[in-house]
């Protein structure tokens, strides 16, 4: 998850040919925060907000000396995996050659034990016997790593994973590139009989049980290969393989919620542009993508992904429970962004899914028609409701309101402000992606090192 999510915090994609610092995740990303007229600019992990998880900062304006740096390359060389990913599949291979009673599994560290190595994990949680069933699904074997603020590994229900698979090969797509979403990548490694092949880049070791051809440890945040060039190279190849008897390649990326639209944008582009010159695509052809996030994400997303749309397929995962249809009433609240013709992805109609000849997609059960807007307007999974003094549909939960002029929560207190406003300015009639002073912003200096702008807060408070 991206490092630092707070509102008053933008992360910069172009960072004009600046040195990056890099920590045990890759290189780091370049944060700013505003503050009323002000605004301090740092870099920080790529892919974790949580500072226990890994604590590094720097401020952009730093310029760390030779030993600090150093002593940064240590800590990073520290914090990698116990094993290459070569030496972790060679010791799978001997795993397996095991009899299923004789196999233990660490899941306290995530690893595969050989005979003699258990005397070395006393007090850990072992699983045992592990059977060949439970190899070939590791996204079950494998204890999840749900923690918000770094994996947030949540799982894709069973009905998602078909539904998911269907449609890309329903679409003719042969070559799976499986950004984050191991379950995807399972279902196509157990489908023994089909042309469909899969390249999983994830950040978890433990998956290192395939082989180097089919996974990449990967950070999303950054495109960051762990294993350097060996593994950009395993990717371009995989890409590359389009071009043989009409093999056509797709975008299945499933990131954490908390992480920020921007980097993950930014790395799709990067994808999309390496996937454009390698297969001799034109420059307006964008990779096909399957996006997975909340349905309130959807302006950043469309404001970074102009091409993409939101389809109204409620995706549900296994072991997070604000995300299963069966624990919410309005169903689970991820949703599926794509580039590809709504059309084209057909919902199933088992579910309530319904094809709208006008919109020329398909909606979900309770996501009416609205003639007056001309669209099926309905995001939560409720019923929007047409308000003519508003001129647009809004949620069954809202009233027009005389005084606010606008459809409010019935609760809400007429006057107050909708939000905080611009945190550059402070304005109320922006936000401050559009503030005309965002470019003039002061930049902070000063702050002791090895801090974070949220952390001299706290600081100051004690």
């Amino acid at each position: 998850m991206a490092a630092n999510t707070a509102a008053n915090v933008d992360v910069i994609i172009d960072t004009g040919g600046r040195e990056i610092p890099e920590c045990p995740h890759g290189p780091a990303l370049l944060f700013v925060k505003y503050d009323r007229g002000s605004s301090s600019k740092f870099f920080a992990c790529s892919a974790f907000r949580d500072r226990k998880e890994c604590n590094f900062f720097q401020w952009e304006s730093e310029k760390p000396s030779e030993e600090k740096k150093k002593i940064r390359q240590e800590i990073n060389s520290q914090q990698k995996p116990k094993f290459s990913h070569e030496e972790a599949y060679n010791r799978f291979l001997r795993f397996k050659e095991q009899t299923s009673c004789n196999r233990e599994l660490c899941q306290t560290c995530g690893r595969f034990l050989l005979p003699g190595e258990l005397k070395d994990h006393k007090g850990h949680k072992v699983k045992s016997p592990i059977t060949d069933e439970m190899l070939e699904k590791p996204t079950k074997l494998f204890v999840p790593l749900d923690n918000n603020k770094t994996f947030a590994q949540y799982l894709f229900s069973a009905s998602a994973v078909d539904f998911t698979i269907k449609t890309l090969e329903d679409l003719s797509f042969t070559h799976i590139v499986c950004v984050g979403a191991p379950r995807i990548f399972e279902a196509i490694e157990l489908k023994k009989d089909s042309a469909t092949k899969g390249l999983l880049l994830d950040l978890d070791h433990r998956y290192q049980l395939y082989p180097t051809t089919k996974f990449c440890r990967y950070n999303m945040f950054n495109h960051h290969f762990f294993d350097g060039q060996k593994s950009e190279d395993v990717f371009k190849q995989f890409i590359l393989e389009e071009e043989e008897d009409g093999k056509r390649v797709a975008m299945v990326m499933d990131p954490p919620f908390g992480g920020m639209v921007d980097a993950l944008a930014a790395t799709y582009n990067k994808i999309s542009l390496q996937w454009q010159t390698l297969s001799d695509q034109t420059q307006d052809s964008n990779l096909p993508i399957l996006w997975f996030f909340p349905y309130f994400m959807e302006k950043r997303i469309k404001e970074c992904l102009p091409t993409t749309h939101m389809l109204d397929y409620k995706v549900d995962y296994d072991n997070h429970m604000l995300f299963r249809g069966d624990m919410k009433k309005q169903g689970s609240p991820v949703r599926i962004f794509t580039n590809l013709s709504p059309e084209r992805v057909i919902l199933p109609a088992s579910d309530g899914y319904w094809f709208c000849k006008v919109c020329s997609r398909f909606s979900a059960k309770e996501n009416l028609h609205c003639d007056v807007c001309d669209l099926c307007p309905s995001k939560d999974g409720r019923t929007y409701k047409h308000c003519f003094k508003c001129d647009r549909c809004v949620k069954p939960s809202k009233q027009h309101c005389k005084t606010c002029k606008t459809c409010q929560q019935q609760d809400h207190r007429c006057g107050q402000p909708m939000s905080n406003g611009c945190h550059v300015c402070g304005a109320l009639d922006h936000k401050r992606r559009n503030c005309p002073k965002q470019g003039s912003s002061s930049t902070k200096r000063g702050a002791p090192e090895n801090s974070s702008p949220n952390r001299q807060k706290r600081k100051r408070k004690k």
